[in-house]
């Protein structure tokens, strides 16, 4: 019996190693192979993929703002291009890699094991969710390739055109989808997700009313809830697209009317959709409904959409501060969503601006970027819109600060002291409420029975230590001794009871006196502070004037500068500017700018402009880019003193715009070379003060720090290079060509050799023949004709040779006397 039994388990073992070999075609191996691989590889597989769409779906954030796709792929943040970072995905992918490898029984090109096709749907699924979406097509198409059964079959190839999809290949999915939609039976599995795939297609091309057709199939004949509300609320959202808002609202109520059989999430958004339709075509008041959802316990993880829906409701009825509560409410609510978060910004940023806050705007477009988790487009563009308002809010607090310290420094010590003492209690007065509104229950318990807690458990206590220690030792940093003089040097400086100043931030006890100690008393101080002030006064004026076209801002801000006693040049600007924007909105305050420049300023740019406006339009088909590359031209021609002319015209007419810093620049390198590198420098800090913000005042110092690190170059025998010069008054251009073909000639007589001439302006009253390429000190004399004009032989008279690097300085330092007295060339 025994014997028996051992034969039968080696018998069994024997057909077990021919039914793990792939090479045989006999039932026992394609049975082995099919059930190992459907039980055992695929299974796992298959459970690794349903877990990765599983924290997909779970951690995924739609934006219900735009239409919905049809399938999300990417968790918030991600890169749509990057690889995912769930992986599960990975993990099927290597099981239906291991159920190819080692269970494919392939004899004769034909596929043996019934499983290895759903294997091969496998790793094309989990490549797509993955993002590979090159290799997921490769998978799909091979599975195609095989003679797989009609599902499977059916199943590949509605995979392989959502990656084509994704691949941006939206033509060729219509092309290839379109017969499948129209033939599949209605009862198949495939039927819905086949038809919102290809609605999908459409809405990609901005083909909306096809792709409603078949995003209607879709919804109709899905039978899961949560997949039937999404292709219900992508429908509505189509419609109102269309401009079909009844048709919406009708779909929307029908999500509503699924109650909690529908998503909670997708309800919410269907109910404040159909709530806002409702405003809009019956002008109905939502309040009473929204106060229903927001008081109702299952709604509260979706307080912040409820908020949102409140404040669009205020901030359209013009009810702007209203509104602003309850965006904040919206915002600080737990559960907010980062797309919910970003268009609350949004909305707050772009009614700042309508309104002319454009400090507030700036603000909130900050808040805005932070939401961004990377360099994507949207965040290129908020950083874009945020950047054109950095001069409006460099100058707004430039402004709101000076003014805050001037305004204190007029006050009497005993209104300063009462003024600080009053911000002082009003500010621990708001700690104490919101210590508050914060405590725990836990706290009464540790406490005791009596009410009394322990001091570390008592937030009110804990809190006075904290004003008083603030009121005894100022702000001082968290660091080992900080009680200690000798730690804090070189940290910060020390309070308001010494002189003596260590480096960044001062330590200010938070008493009404420390703080009136902080406000300077010295003219020289309070000087500075009101020039200042007059600075960002006209220039935010004339920014909100010329970039923003906000008349009202702007006439606000110059008017204020005028009487805070202007310097001449700033009060002209003023004037002027005033003058431009009454012409249209109140002619006879026109009349009397334009009367205050020609009597006080009749000289200036602004009178000139005001006599003869036309020469300072620009011409028909003229912009402000071609009038300044005009400029540039002409300075590229080395005529710096038509520059200087020119330029200081279209200052004016460039008054308040980016090009008027470039023009500064253009000119302030045009007087560098006319007058030398002392005056180069002053125009550049000026340029850097006068355009603090711009890209030009970058360049600006970029300049100088050369300027001012220019080290002469040495001289060096090995490779001389030297230049033959001679001075000529620019009166006499007519003697140009005598000059040249006289040097030209002398030079080929005595075969030296040079590589080019050169006219390069000097000054105001010279220039420069200056023959290029000499390779060693030229030893020529120049014979001069009878007939030879003054000038010409003044020139040649006066002829020298110098190094390159040395003409280098000479141009740049206008040292051409001095550098003759010093024997740096040789006449």
């Amino acid at each position: 019996m025994k014997n028996k039994l051992k034969f039968i388990i080696l018998l069994l073992f024997l057909y077990g190693i021919q039914a793990c070999s792939t090479q045989k075609d006999r039932f026992l191996n394609r049975e082995y192979h099919s059930i190992n691989t459907k039980f055992n590889v695929l299974f796992n597989g298959q459970e690794a993929l349903d877990i990765g769409i599983a924290i997909l779906e779970s951690q995924s954030q739609d934006n219900f703002l735009q239409t919905l796709p049809v399938e999300l792929i990417t968790l918030d943040g991600e890169d749509v291009n990057a690889t995912a970072s769930i992986p599960s995905f990975i993990r099927a992918e290597e099981k239906a890699v291991k159920a190819i490898q080692k269970h494919s029984i392939n004899i004769k090109g034909v596929q043996k094991n019934r499983q290895i096709d759903k294997a091969y749907l496998l790793l094309g699924k989990s490549r797509y969710y993955d993002r590979r979406f090159l290799p997921a097509l490769e998978a799909f198409n091979y599975l195609l390739s095989l003679y797989s059964d009609a599902d499977v079959f059916y199943e590949g190839k509605l995979w392989r055109e959502k990656t084509n999809l994704r691949l941006g290949n939206d033509e060729l999915v219509i092309a290839n989808l379109k017969p499948l939609a129209n033939n599949i039976p209605k009862r198949n599995k495939l039927y819905p997700e086949v038809n919102a795939t290809l609605a999908q297609a459409f809405l990609n091309v901005k083909q909306k009313d096809s792709a409603l057709k078949y995003i209607k199939k879709a919804a109709f004949s899905e039978k899961q809830k949560n997949i039937k509300a999404r292709y219900a609320f992508i429908e509505a959202q189509i419609f109102e697209e269309l401009g079909q808002k009844d048709s919406a609202q009708i779909i929307f109520n029908s999500i509503v009317q699924l109650k909690r059989k529908a998503p909670r999430l997708y309800w919410m958004h269907a109910k404040l959709n159909s709530l806002r339709i409702n405003l809009e075509l019956k002008g109905e008041n939502p309040e009473k409904e929204l106060y229903k959802l927001s008081s109702a316990y299952e709604n509260k993880r979706f307080t912040h959409l409820i908020y949102r829906q409140y404040a669009r409701y205020f901030i359209n009825s013009g009810l702007d501060s209203i509104a602003k509560k309850y965006y904040n409410k919206s915002n600080s609510s737990p559960g907010i969503d980062r797309q919910t978060l970003r268009q609350n910004y949004r909305d707050l940023a772009d009614a700042a601006f309508l309104k002319g806050r454009y400090v507030e705007t700036g603000a909130y477009l900050d808040s805005l970027l932070s939401q961004f988790p990377s360099e994507t487009k949207h965040k290129k563009v908020v950083s874009r819109e945020r950047d054109g308002l950095q001069d409006i809010v460099v100058y707004e607090n430039k402004i709101k600060y000076t003014d805050s310290i001037l305004s204190l420094s007029k006050m009497l010590p005993q209104e300063q002291l009462a003024y600080f003492q009053k911000a002082i209690d009003q500010k621990r007065a708001k700690e104490l409420e919101k210590i508050s509104l914060e405590k725990k229950s836990l706290f009464n318990v540790l406490g005791g029975s009596n009410g009394k807690r322990l001091y570390f458990y008592n937030e009110n206590l804990v809190l006075l230590g904290k004003q008083e220690f603030a009121s005894t030792y100022g702000n001082r940093p968290n660091i080992d001794d900080w009680n200690r003089i000798e730690t804090l040097r070189g940290s910060v400086s020390l309070n308001n009871n010494t002189d003596q100043v260590l480096e960044n931030k001062p330590i200010v006890k938070e008493n009404a006196q420390a703080y009136v100690n902080l406000i300077p008393t010295d003219l020289e101080t309070l000087d500075s502070l009101r020039k200042e002030r007059n600075r960002a006064f006209l220039e935010v004026g004339i920014l909100y004037k010329e970039k923003f076209k906000n008349n009202l801002l702007s006439s606000k801000r110059l008017k204020e500068l005028l009487v805070n006693k202007p310097n001449d040049t700033q009060e002209l600007n003023a004037w002027y500017h005033l003058y431009k924007m009454d012409l249209i909105d109140n002619p006879s305050n026109a009349l009397v700018y334009k009367d205050q420049i020609l009597k006080q300023y009749p000289n200036s740019r602004f009178a000139r402009i005001i006599k003869d406006p036309e020469n300072f339009k620009l011409r028909p088909n003229e912009t402000p880019t071609t009038r300044y590359e005009s400029l540039y031209s002409i300075y590229q021609e080395q005529k710096y003193e038509e520059v200087l002319t020119l330029g200081d015209d279209l200052l004016v007419i460039f008054s308040g715009t980016p090009m008027a810093s470039k023009v500064a620049l253009l000119m302030a390198n045009a007087s560098g070379r006319l007058d030398g590198v002392e005056v180069w420098k002053e125009k550049l800090k000026s340029i850097i003060k006068e355009y603090p913000s711009s890209e030009v005042a970058v360049q600006a110092k970029t300049f100088l720090f050369t300027l001012e690190n220019n080290e002469k170059i040495e001289e060096q025998k090995v490779f001389a290079n030297y230049k033959l010069i001679f001075p000529t008054l620019k009166n006499y251009p007519e003697n140009l060509a005598t000059l040249t073909s006289i040097v030209t000639s002398t030079l080929a007589e005595a075969s030296i050799s040079y590589k080019n001439l050169s006219f390069e302006i000097y000054n105001r009253d010279y220039l420069f023949l200056v023959v290029n390429g000499l390779t060693q000190k030229p030893n020529v004399v120049f014979e001069l004709p009878k007939k030879t004009p003054a000038p010409v032989s003044t020139a040649i008279s006066n002829k020298f040779v110098v190094l390159s690097s040395v003409y280098k300085e000479i141009q740049l330092l206008k040292s051409w006397n001095s550098a003759v007295k010093q024997t740096l060339y040789e006449k």
